[in-house]
């Protein structure tokens, strides 16, 4: 070991305030870390727990991507497209590519007693995943869309089931209004919750061969196409991907892409405006980590100024001395920052496990706040806030340049 460093952290140890800091000091320091680094694992986790929770579910009702009809909406019942498009099998072989899904739309009005609501009618077939909607089910079950069915089963949602007072087992009818006005009757199978306001209170989920009888369309005609990607996979290169294989292809109609993103706007505008609040936050915790430990380590230097001069005379030089302060105050930072990981990881798991603070779902989307911990971002998080508060405390080395010996050995 270097002989000043161990003369300095000698004299150190036989100092007025053992351990580092002045106990004031030190508490402040400490605590104001540990808060920093709490609030910040939390707001990540929130953050990433809000974006996990409303992907899945926009997702959960459209697939990550959808291929409809150029110049139209992924929901139009216009311009329908072919079914036994050339390219859908290099897209279902692409390894982004979880499953393929054909669906039609239809707009309808369906009524009660008392009351008469606007609904968007979708229509799918035995290839449809109902892992989500199984997720979020309310009551019932999810319909069986085998054409064979005589009165047509079907899914709508809890707003829409309390707004026309229905309830599982009802029959209801559905009239879809173009040049003349069609009747269908169908049974009311599963109520689902998926608290997506502007989604869920209008759409209602059936056979897709009720759609197409309704739209006039053969078996081979589609509203469009959705495709569902696997976890993990990035939604912008999926679809980049995805263009290529149409736009190589020939012999077919054209057919438009549409991100899940371009198709619920307002949601992944919110999420982006979520990860600048939560950018905000971790630069304010920073900064008040660094400033509060920079004041901790000056007040340090001011108490052990004596001690500071008595190295200098005995000649160890400033970065050595600056060492010695920078190592104490790092062993508190560090202190701090696994008290803050912990106490964070703590109360993530318990709102994660019990749901204790609820939210309004018309608001959040969600009525808790989710949590999701990401241990990747947890570490890259731990890591620069060390470096950035280490480079903040070599801010304090220009105040023992100018101690003198020759004044604080006076000094005692």
């Amino acid at each position: 070991m270097n002989t000043n460093l161990f003369i300095a952290k000698t004299l150190w140890g036989n100092g007025s305030h053992r351990g580092g800091l002045g106990k004031g000091s030190a508490i402040i320091a400490g605590v104001s870390v540990a808060v920093s680094i709490m609030v910040m694992v939390l707001a990540i986790s929130i953050s990433d727990g809000f974006k996990k929770e409303i992907k899945e579910k926009a997702a959960g009702f459209s697939g990550e991507l959808l291929l409809h009809s150029p110049g139209t909406e992924s929901t139009t019942n216009l311009f329908p497209i072919k079914r036994n498009l050339s390219f859908l099998g290099e897209i279902e072989d692409m390894r982004e590519v979880s499953s393929i899904q054909p669906y039609a739309y239809r707009s309808a009005i369906i009524k009660s007693e008392d009351q008469i609501q606007g609904v968007l009618v979708k229509g799918v077939d035995s290839s449809f995943n109902w892992d989500f909607f199984n997720s979020v089910i309310h009551q019932g079950r999810v319909p069986n869309v085998s054409d064979t069915l005589s009165v047509g089963e079907i899914l709508i949602s809890l707003r829409l089931a309390k707004m026309l007072d229905f309830k599982v087992g009802d029959e209801l009818m559905l009239y879809f209004i173009d040049n003349n006005v069609k009747i269908r009757k169908f049974t009311l199978t599963g109520i689902y919750n998926a608290q997506l306001e502007d989604i869920d209170k209008s759409l209602i989920i059936t056979s897709l061969s009720q759609i197409q009888s309704v739209n006039g369309w053969n078996e081979n005609e589609l509203s469009g196409i959705e495709i569902k990607l696997k976890k993990g996979s990035d939604i912008k290169r999926s679809s980049t991907l995805v263009e290529a294989i149409i736009d190589n292809s020939k012999g077919d109609d054209s057919v438009f892409v549409t991100r899940v993103d371009e198709l619920f706007p307002h949601l992944f505008d919110w999420l982006t405006l979520l990860d600048f609040n939560v950018l905000v936050v971790m630069l304010l915790m920073l900064s008040v980590a660094g400033f509060n430990m920079i004041s901790g380590l000056l007040i340090l230097l001011f108490e052990k100024i004596s001690m500071i001069g008595l190295l200098k005379a005995l000649g160890m030089k400033d970065s050595g001395i600056h060492k010695v302060f920078l190592i104490r105050a790092l062993y508190l930072v560090i202190i701090g920052m696994v008290t803050g990981n912990v106490i964070a990881l703590i109360l993530a798991s318990i709102q994660k496990r019990f749901e204790i603070i609820p939210l309004d779902p018309v608001n959040y989307f969600v009525d808790h706040v989710p949590i999701y911990i990401s241990w990747t971002k947890i570490g890259f998080l731990n890591a620069g806030a060390l470096v950035l508060i280490t480079l903040l405390l070599m801010i304090p080395s220009f105040f023992i340049a100018k101690v003198s010996p020759e004044k604080t050995l006076r000094v005692k």
